[in-house]
Formats: C-alpha cells, structure tokens, sequence
C-alpha cells in the first residue's frame, strides 16, 4: 500500500491507497493555514502516522507516501515554491521535512495533478490518453494529461490553468494578477462577489439563511439559493459557469484533448454549470475541436486527491528503480 496525502487550503485527507486504487482507512481535517507552517505540518504527519499504523496493524505493507500539494511545487526536490493558498509558503522543502518525519519515502506534486492522476489511473479518464483536470475548489487548480502521462512542463509547473486571464483588468487574484480564472470559477470566489455584490445594496435570500452574517456565506448556500430561484445567486451561478467555459474553450483551442474533467467542491452545482459553460465552450471554441473534446464531471469524489497521490508515489518509486 501506499499512503496518499490531499493537501489543499482549506482541507487535508489521508488515506491508505491498495494496488486497484481502494482507498482504506480514510482521515480528514481541517489544514488550518493560519496556526503556521509547523503547527500544520505536525497535524498532517500525526494523521499520516495514525494511518499507517491502522495499516500496518492489519497485515499491509507500506511502501511510500504520495503528497498532493496546493501550489505551484518543483518536483524534483518536493519542495513548495509558492502556493497562493498558503501565503506564508515559500520555498517550503514538504518532501526534506515529512521524510524527517516519516519512515519512508516521500513524494510531493501538485495536488491538481495528484487529483489528474487518479481519474486517469482508475476514475473518468481512464482509457484516456489526453486529459486537462480542472479543479474548483479554494482556488482553481490544473492539470494536465499528455500521451497517458502527467505534463509537467520544463521547471516541473505546468498546468496552472486557475491563472489564466479571462477577465482583463477583473478582479484581484491571491496570485497578484487581477482576472484570473480562479478569481471567477472558485468556490471562494462565488462567496467573494456575492459579498461584494450584498455591500453595494444588492437583496439575497441568502442572508436569510445566514441570519445576516456574512461570514457563514457558503459556496453551496449560494448554489442552494440558486436553485431555489435567487436571482443574485442565479447570477453569480451563471457568471461562474460563463467563465468556466471560457477557460475550457482557450484550453480545448490550444491542447485539442480527449477529455476535460472538472471536479473539486463547486463541482458538486455540475448540473447548474454545465449547460451554461457548455454553450460557451461551443459559442468561443473551434467547432471541430468542441464536438470531439468531452466535458465531464470527475468521478472519484473526495477520494481523487488521495488515490491520485498514492500513484504517482507508486510510479515514482518505480521510475527510481528502474532508473538504479
């Protein structure tokens, strides 16, 4: 078995991943980006070894550890160069720390990529050979799958589709740019212009369901009162799926993939979006292109991240020993 390890800004799950890409042994907690970098490390590690414990009590074998980090990562030293959903990390060397830590060794990737690799390994892309994976959660991750293998570009970063400009001169990203995808397909930002939106003296029923504070504005209190006919929240709904499309159709003109999947926390309005972001798709793409590209929702669920981080921990193990 491997341990596969979801690390993302606002979650991290763990758990323990067999050969067929069965999760066992599932934990979860918050990430907590503000207690600092070693409170948050030390919570990660603790939950790790509890899994591996569970494990090796029940007769498994342990062989590494798969980290799916958000960020941008450097692949060859596991070390998080900037992530901007943990704003105090730079030049974080994960894979030198959790291999201080942990009795085994410790693989680090992006955690769009990690959530690529499992679709591709046993979820909606499986007998895919050319994939982008788009990822709406506290930001906009991405990756992407070329000739049935992870495209990580020259310096290991490739990928990053959540900071394209869609919007120029839009709103201000927590990258540094203003218009980015992110800054309109994120489950945050659903919250961020609903917020903005509410200040200017617009009315929503979800402040109703809030009962007035703010701060309790949810991504799915947003979709829920969408669905049940908000006209603020319908808007911000179809603005997002809008702006998803024009992602999607930038990323079908340029790479002409098989598949693109979309998955993540704000995946779960996928019935609200797609229509929406496949006319757009349609309306700003090739037409050749957009009829063979499939849009599809992604699969695995919560389990993506840590199934996809135990594999590339498998296959990094044997591209070492096949490189000894």
């Amino acid at each position: 078995m491997f341990i596969g390890v979801d690390l993302g800004g606002t979650n991290t799950r763990v758990g323990a991943v067999n050969s067929s890409g069965q999760v066992f042994h599932r934990l979860s907690l918050p990430t907590r980006v503000n207690l600092g970098l070693e409170e948050v490390i030390g919570r990660i590690v603790s939950t790790i070894l509890s899994v591996i414990e569970q494990s090796e009590k029940e007769g498994y074998q342990i062989k590494g550890v798969g980290i799916g980090s958000a960020g941008i990562i450097d692949i060859r030293t596991g070390t998080v160069v900037t992530s901007p959903n943990f704003p105090e990390w730079s030049q974080v060397p994960l894979k030198l720390i959790m291999e201080n830590k942990i009795p085994y060794p410790v693989f680090v990737d992006n955690d769009a990529n990690a959530f690529a690799y499992g679709e591709k390994w046993v979820g909606v892309g499986k007998n895919v050979q050319s994939m982008v994976c788009i990822t709406l959660g506290t930001g906009v991750g991405g990756a992407i799958i070329l000739g049935g293998r992870l495209w990580h570009g020259f310096d290991g970063m490739a990928g990053e589709v959540g900071h394209m400009t869609v919007q120029p001169n839009g709103l201000r990203c927590n990258c540094g740019n203003y218009g980015c995808l992110e800054s309109y397909a994120s489950a945050s930002s659903v919250v961020r212009r609903i917020k903005l939106a509410i200040q200017s003296g617009r009315t929503t029923i979800v402040m109703d369901q809030v009962n007035g504070d703010q701060d309790k504005i949810t991504s799915t209190i947003v979709y829920q009162a969408a669905l049940e006919g908000d006209p603020l929240a319908k808007e911000i709904m179809e603005e997002t799926a809008v702006y998803l499309g024009i992602g999607i159709a930038n990323l079908i003109n340029l790479l002409n993939p098989e598949l693109i999947v979309v998955g993540g926390g704000l995946a779960n309005a996928w019935d609200m979006l797609y229509p929406i972001t496949l006319a757009e798709v349609r309306r700003r793409a090739f037409a050749s292109l957009a009829q063979t590209a499939q849009i599809r929702k992604a699969s695995l669920g919560d389990d993506a991240g840590i199934i996809g981080a135990a594999g590339i921990a498998s296959f990094s193990l044997k591209e070492v020993a096949y490189a000894i």
